[in-house]
């Protein structure tokens, strides 16, 4: 959770002072090895942007950690990467490595509220975070995953502006996106704009975006986060979404025996059921 942006909604920002941590491969392969045990097969791997130390040389680093990782006969069979758009030649990478997903979010699609709300760092370039997936489309990873943080804009200009996205890689490149992810901004700490959220999306208007999406782009993975209650996730999946994540934490190195840290969580979580718990309940 080192990161040199200044993201307004998220807990890993820069004037955040709490402590910050970064994994070794040994703890990588324990966090590995209890999400294994736990009965995931898939994972997301995440990275604040430090171009010091959350280095390419590090993702890929992690990513074959991550598959050289067994307990007992299980394994994680892919790895889905979010971290900030690298160059071409690190889209490239990682292509090499074998991730599954390129998973990044424009957050906003709208111009100023962009600006406003990343106003230092790397992130603040709007531009270059908009054509992170045509990069890499060029680089062969035909599999991205794009979304929005539903809260900082109006839901109705986020959603069409998603789905001008959509038609925009599939004219360019005859690929749309592989996923769509519809998270709503939480509380995170030290975050003031979480608090307050700009542009609130009523549970009723967050299941009818969901259904427009599910209607207008079929062949995608609609993906619902921890973030949401269990509640509306399970009717959510009525509706529309059909990829939910289970047991997820937002600390780095949380997942091993379920260690107790001081780092810094990304943002607050409402659905703590375990993985097995959620799989029973779809």
């Amino acid at each position: 959770n080192y990161c040199v942006n200044d993201c307004e909604y998220c807990g890993f920002h820069s004037r955040n002072l709490s402590p910050r941590k970064r994994l070794t491969t040994s703890e990588i392969t324990s966090e590995v090895k209890a999400l294994i045990d736990m009965g995931h097969k898939r994972l997301l791997l995440e990275c604040g942007e430090d171009p010091l130390l959350n280095t390419m040389d590090y993702v890929i680093e992690a990513i074959e950690t991550i598959y050289a990782a067994k307990s007992g006969k299980g394994e994680i069979r892919r790895v889905n990467v979010n971290i900030a758009p690298p160059s071409l030649p690190g889209f490239r990478r990682l292509k090499e490595a074998g991730i599954g997903t390129y998973q990044l979010f424009q957050e906003t699609y709208h111009f100023d509220t962009y600006k406003k709300n990343h106003p230092n760092g790397p992130k603040s370039d709007y531009i270059s975070r908009l054509y992170a997936m045509d990069n890499a489309q060029k680089a062969g990873i035909d599999d991205v995953g794009i979304g929005v943080l539903f809260g900082l804009y109006d839901y109705k200009f986020e959603v069409m502006a998603l789905m001008r996205h959509v038609q925009h890689l599939e004219e360019t490149f005859n690929a749309g996106p592989h996923t769509i992810s519809v998270p709503r901004i939480k509380p995170a700490p030290d975050s003031p704009l979480s608090q307050n959220v700009p542009y609130p999306v009523l549970d009723e208007d967050f299941k009818k975006l969901a259904a427009v999406l599910r209607l207008a782009v079929p062949y995608t993975g609609i993906i619902l986060s921890t973030r949401e209650s269990i509640e509306l996730r399970d009717e959510l999946i009525e509706v529309g979404v059909s990829q939910v994540s289970a047991g997820s934490k937002t600390v780095p190195g949380s997942y091993y025996k379920n260690r107790k840290t001081a780092n810094t969580g990304q943002f607050e979580l409402d659905d703590n059921r375990t993985q097995l718990e959620v799989v029973t309940s779809i």
